[in-house]
Protein backbone atom coordinates (compact mmCIF):
# COMPACT_ATOMS: atom_id res chain seq x y z
CA UNK A 1 0.00 0.00 0.00
CA UNK A 2 1.48 3.41 -0.79
CA UNK A 3 1.98 6.25 1.56
CA UNK A 4 -0.77 8.45 -0.33
CA UNK A 5 -3.31 5.43 0.46
CA UNK A 6 -2.02 5.00 4.13
CA UNK A 7 -2.73 8.41 5.07
CA UNK A 8 -5.55 9.05 2.44
CA UNK A 9 -3.13 12.20 1.06
CA UNK A 10 -4.32 12.58 -2.66
CA UNK A 11 -1.60 14.49 -4.74
CA UNK A 12 -2.94 17.91 -4.90
CA UNK A 13 -2.94 18.01 -1.28
CA UNK A 14 0.55 17.11 -1.43
CA UNK A 15 1.16 20.04 -4.32
CA UNK A 16 -0.52 22.29 -2.13
CA UNK A 17 1.71 21.16 1.03
CA UNK A 18 4.59 22.12 -1.02
CA UNK A 19 2.99 25.39 -2.34
CA UNK A 20 2.50 26.59 1.22
CA UNK A 21 6.17 25.71 2.49
CA UNK A 22 7.19 27.76 -0.53
CA UNK A 23 5.08 31.26 0.24
CA UNK A 24 5.88 30.97 4.28
CA UNK A 25 8.65 32.80 5.64
CA UNK A 26 11.17 31.09 7.44
CA UNK A 27 10.70 30.70 11.23
CA UNK A 28 12.96 32.14 13.65
CA UNK A 29 16.27 30.09 13.88
CA UNK A 30 15.48 28.06 10.97
CA UNK A 31 17.93 27.01 8.13
CA UNK A 32 20.43 27.29 10.70
CA UNK A 33 22.58 24.10 12.57
CA UNK A 34 21.84 23.80 16.28
CA UNK A 35 24.54 22.90 17.89
CA UNK A 36 23.99 20.41 21.05
CA UNK A 37 22.13 22.70 23.13
CA UNK A 38 18.30 21.67 21.79
CA UNK A 39 17.62 25.13 20.38
CA UNK A 40 18.40 26.86 17.75
CA UNK A 41 20.25 30.28 17.71
CA UNK A 42 17.84 33.06 18.53
CA UNK A 43 15.12 30.38 18.13
CA UNK A 44 12.58 28.40 20.66
CA UNK A 45 13.39 24.77 22.10
CA UNK A 46 13.44 21.80 19.98
CA UNK A 47 12.76 18.43 21.11
CA UNK A 48 11.28 14.76 19.50
CA UNK A 49 11.48 14.37 16.16
CA UNK A 50 12.25 17.75 15.11
CA UNK A 51 15.63 16.75 16.99
CA UNK A 52 16.54 13.46 15.65
CA UNK A 53 16.21 15.29 12.35
CA UNK A 54 18.12 17.92 13.07
CA UNK A 55 20.83 15.65 14.59
CA UNK A 56 20.81 14.20 11.01
CA UNK A 57 20.99 17.31 9.14
CA UNK A 58 24.28 18.38 11.31
CA UNK A 59 25.80 15.08 10.55
CA UNK A 60 24.93 15.16 7.04
CA UNK A 61 26.98 18.88 6.66
CA UNK A 62 29.91 17.25 9.01
CA UNK A 63 29.95 14.11 6.43
CA UNK A 64 30.20 11.81 9.88
CA UNK A 65 28.41 8.57 8.40
CA UNK A 66 28.51 7.09 11.87
CA UNK A 67 26.65 9.43 13.64
CA UNK A 68 24.35 10.25 10.62
CA UNK A 69 23.26 6.36 10.45
CA UNK A 70 22.39 6.51 14.52
CA UNK A 71 19.65 8.65 13.74
CA UNK A 72 18.30 6.17 11.87
CA UNK A 73 16.02 2.64 12.95
CA UNK A 74 17.58 -0.44 11.54
CA UNK A 75 14.43 -1.34 9.60
CA UNK A 76 14.68 2.57 7.57
CA UNK A 77 13.42 2.50 4.58
CA UNK A 78 13.89 5.68 1.77
CA UNK A 79 11.26 6.21 -0.71
CA UNK A 80 10.84 8.46 -3.74
CA UNK A 81 7.77 9.93 -3.06
CA UNK A 82 4.95 8.83 -3.20
CA UNK A 83 6.13 4.71 -2.89
CA UNK A 84 8.87 3.74 -4.73
CA UNK A 85 11.50 2.10 -2.55
CA UNK A 86 15.06 3.49 -3.37
CA UNK A 87 16.78 2.07 -0.18
CA UNK A 88 16.09 -0.03 3.02
CA UNK A 89 18.60 -0.68 5.91
CA UNK A 90 21.19 0.54 7.63
CA UNK A 91 23.75 -1.36 5.14
CA UNK A 92 22.62 0.43 2.38
CA UNK A 93 22.27 3.48 4.12
CA UNK A 94 26.03 3.10 5.18
CA UNK A 95 27.10 2.27 1.52
CA UNK A 96 25.26 5.20 -0.43
CA UNK A 97 25.90 8.05 1.83
CA UNK A 98 29.39 6.66 2.87
CA UNK A 99 30.71 6.36 -0.93
CA UNK A 100 28.73 10.34 -1.16
CA UNK A 101 30.49 11.55 1.85
CA UNK A 102 33.57 10.46 0.50
CA UNK A 103 33.41 11.48 -3.03
CA UNK A 104 31.90 15.47 -2.35
CA UNK A 105 33.44 16.62 0.47
CA UNK A 106 31.65 19.72 -0.91
CA UNK A 107 28.15 18.05 0.26
CA UNK A 108 26.07 20.35 2.08
CA UNK A 109 22.13 20.93 3.00
CA UNK A 110 20.80 23.87 4.14
CA UNK A 111 16.90 24.01 5.60
CA UNK A 112 15.50 26.40 3.95
CA UNK A 113 11.68 25.66 5.47
CA UNK A 114 10.86 22.87 8.16
CA UNK A 115 6.96 21.89 9.16
CA UNK A 116 6.65 20.06 12.16
CA UNK A 117 3.54 17.72 12.52
CA UNK A 118 3.23 15.03 15.05
CA UNK A 119 5.92 12.26 14.11
CA UNK A 120 6.77 13.95 10.69
CA UNK A 121 9.05 16.24 9.81
CA UNK A 122 8.75 17.81 6.34
CA UNK A 123 12.07 19.83 4.66
CA UNK A 124 12.57 21.78 1.61
CA UNK A 125 16.27 21.48 1.43
CA UNK A 126 18.53 23.44 -0.38
CA UNK A 127 21.73 20.85 -1.25
CA UNK A 128 24.38 21.90 -2.53
CA UNK A 129 26.24 19.27 -4.91
CA UNK A 130 29.11 19.44 -7.17
CA UNK A 131 29.00 22.83 -7.31
CA UNK A 132 25.36 23.11 -8.27
CA UNK A 133 22.82 23.47 -5.93
CA UNK A 134 19.31 21.94 -5.82
CA UNK A 135 15.81 22.04 -3.71
CA UNK A 136 14.42 18.92 -2.34
CA UNK A 137 11.39 18.49 0.06
CA UNK A 138 12.18 15.61 2.21
CA UNK A 139 9.44 13.91 4.53
CA UNK A 140 10.98 11.90 7.77
CA UNK A 141 8.85 10.00 9.98
CA UNK A 142 9.83 9.31 13.52
CA UNK A 143 9.84 6.80 16.00
CA UNK A 144 10.99 7.39 19.31
CA UNK A 145 14.58 8.58 18.27
CA UNK A 146 14.56 6.90 14.98
CA UNK A 147 14.17 7.96 11.77
CA UNK A 148 11.71 4.96 10.32
CA UNK A 149 11.08 6.44 6.78
CA UNK A 150 12.17 9.57 4.21
CA UNK A 151 10.17 10.33 1.40
CA UNK A 152 11.87 12.21 -1.01
CA UNK A 153 10.38 14.70 -3.59
CA UNK A 154 12.50 16.33 -6.08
Amino acid sequence: MSWLHRFRLPRRAVVALVLVMASVPNAPGRGQEVKGTGSSPGGPLISGPEKVVQEQVEAYNRHDIEAFLKTYSPEIKLYDFPDKESASGLESMRERYGKLFKQEPNLKVKIVRRIVQGDRVIDQEEVSLGGRQFHVVAIYQVSGDKITAVWFLR
